[in-house]
C-alpha cells in the first residue's frame, strides 16, 4: 500500500501467511507467548510480502497511496479529548495495576 514495489500477489501471500504462520506457531510452539508469536508472524508476513513482490512482475500502473494532499492536523477539541482519554487510562493503570 505504501511501498511502490508491493504487488497484490505479495499482499495475498502476507494475508494467507498470517493465518498459516499463526496457527503453525500455536501448535508447534505452544509455550511461546502470544505477543512473541504475533511479532514473529508479523516479521514473517513482512518478509513474505517483500520476497513475493520482488519475484512477481511489477504492475503497469502505480497503485500506492499518495500522502501529498493529506493533512494530519487535528482540531484543538480533539487534542484536548485525546489528552483526557490518556489521563483516564493512566488513572486506571495506576489504580488497578
Amino acid at each position: 500500500m505504501f511501498w511502490k514495489s508491493a504487488t497484490s500477489l505479495g499482499a495475498l501471500a502476507s494475508a494467507i501467511g498470517s493465518a498459516v504462520f499463526s496457527i503453525s506457531f500455536k501448535y508447534l510452539l505452544p509455550g511461546l507467548p502470544f505477543m512473541d508469536r504475533i511479532s514473529l508472524v508479523f516479521l514473517l508476513c513482512l518478509a513474505a510480502t517483500v520476497v513475493v513482490s520482488l519475484l512477481d512482475k511489477p504492475s503497469v500502473h502505480d497503485s500506492s497511496v499518495s500522502l501529498k494532499e493529506v493533512s494530519f492536523v487535528t482540531d484543538t477539541g480533539f487534542n484536548i479529548a485525546a489528552i483526557g482519554c490518556v489521563f483516564i487510562l493512566v488513572c486506571f493503570y495506576v489504580t488497578w495495576w
